[in-house]
């Protein structure tokens, strides 16, 4: 009874060992799993699909080391071969900070480099440490912080004051002037790196939201996926707005002032202009020239002018490219705008599209556009500058001037300073 009680005792003790040495393994694994990802395969044999899988892994293989490379730096300094330290060499002239390094020096380097890897993070290099070792970057990205006194809360802040990218070299300072540690070098994640500069985009597209009387009434769930849809665009002086191009975005406008320009097609004959229909000039680009307008059904007599006029102006606060017509329409920045963008589709549906009220707006503006009404202003403000101009000049044949000074005789200074003269 006893014997089998010990041997039951044996066979539990053995498989709680095997567990233990299988978890080991596993944490193992787990922690090198970064330089015994790759499958070193150099060599081209007669097997056609193994050499393309090499072929193509030497195309597309973009890491410093490779895992023969990993395994020769891992290894003691004794078992280094000539053939080793040789492969080391050409490893460690692909590091941009190594490039002006002679042969003699890298083969010192490859005689006693060795290799780590820091998963995200991790502190390599604590301030006020004592130094041991100079690092060189393979892959990945370090982020340089020192300690900084906030003399409010009386206590230490760790501050970011830098970064070093692959191909550059930290922790030499220290010992060239055999000092202490001078600052921290971390392992950059996403906190030290995008969460900050996330965060900000995110509390910037939430604010610009705010600012709409349109979204005062949504849900945070509907404020979440329109900062996720959404952005902000900035648009310089006499910019032309992509409304015409990007018909699937509207346009909520948080800062400067869009001019809204429209273009007239008209014919002048005998001095009388006349609107021609939007169908005969449905090509109508920028470039177009003459030549090209006089291919349509107008009499080539009658030439064809382009006017182009200033409609309106959209400011902070106002909306447009929801589907309202742009044809011979534009909107141009008269100074710096900023945008916010939101995908018309995502807009129109019915959760956010509560009463239609992007449906109103959109009839609204294409209401308050009409070429018929701009034509006659058009029209009106045509005969104003001819009765204007007629007036001035028989205002000046009556009323002939009596100084006969002449634009010669103004003084070069004035006519430099004021070059309106």
């Amino acid at each position: 009874m006893a014997s089998r009680k010990k041997a039951d005792e044996e066979k539990l003790k053995r498989r709680r060992l095997a567990k233990f040495r299988f978890k080991r393994l596993v944490h193992v694994v787990i922690c090198n799993r970064y330089w015994i990802a790759e499958i070193e395969d150099r060599e081209i044999g007669n097997n056609v699909h193994r050499n393309v899988a090499v072929i193509d892994r030497r195309l597309t293989h973009k890491g410093t080391l490779t895992i023969i490379e990993k395994k020769i730096l891992n290894s003691s300094l004794e078992e280094r071969t000539e053939n080793k330290r040789h492969l080391l060499r050409r490893v460690l002239r692909k590091i941009e900070c190594l490039h002006d390094l002679s042969m003699e020096q890298l083969d010192n380097i490859a005689g006693c480099a060795t290799f780590e890897y820091f998963g995200p993070g991790r502190v390599i290099l604590r301030e006020g440490h004592q130094p041991h070792s100079v690092y060189f970057l393979a892959n990945g990205e370090i982020v340089v912080s020192r300690l900084t006194w906030d003399s409010v809360y009386r206590t230490y802040n760790d501050t970011p004051c830098g970064t070093r990218a692959r191909g550059q070299m930290f922790g030499e300072i220290a010992l060239l002037h055999d000092c202490l540690r001078t600052a921290t070098c971390s392992t950059a994640n996403f906190d030290r790196i995008l969460r900050q500069t996330l965060l900000e985009r995110w509390q910037q597209l939430q604010f610009a939201l705010q600012r709409f009387d349109y979204f005062k009434y949504w849900t945070n769930a509907q404020v979440r996926e329109c900062c996720l849809l959404s952005r902000i665009v900035t648009f310089e002086t006499q910019q032309k707005l992509p409304v015409d191009v990007d018909k699937g975005y509207a346009y909520f406008v948080l800062s400067g002032q869009c001019m809204i320009l429209q273009c007239l097609t008209v014919s002048k004959k005998n001095g009388s202009y006349r609107l021609l229909p939007i169908a005969t000039n449905d090509s109508f680009t920028a470039k177009q020239t003459s030549s090209d307008v006089l291919d349509s059904k107008i009499p080539q007599e009658q030439p064809i002018e382009h006017r182009f006029i200033d409609v309106g102006t959209f400011s902070c606060g106002s909306v447009f490219g929801l589907g309202e017509a742009m044809k011979h329409r534009m909107v141009v920045a008269r100074n710096r705008v900023q945008c916010l963008v939101i995908p018309c589709d995502w807009l129109f549906e019915k959760q956010q599209n509560v009463g239609n009220t992007w449906h109103r707006i959109r009839m609204k503006l294409d209401m308050a556009i009409q070429r018929d009404r701009l034509f006659e202003l058009f029209m009106r403000d045509q005969h104003w500058q001819c009765y204007r101009k007629t007036l001035v000049r028989e205002f000046v044949r009556r009323n002939p001037r009596q100084n006969q000074t002449q634009l010669a005789d103004v003084p070069i200074m004035c006519r430099i300073e004021q070059g309106k003269v």
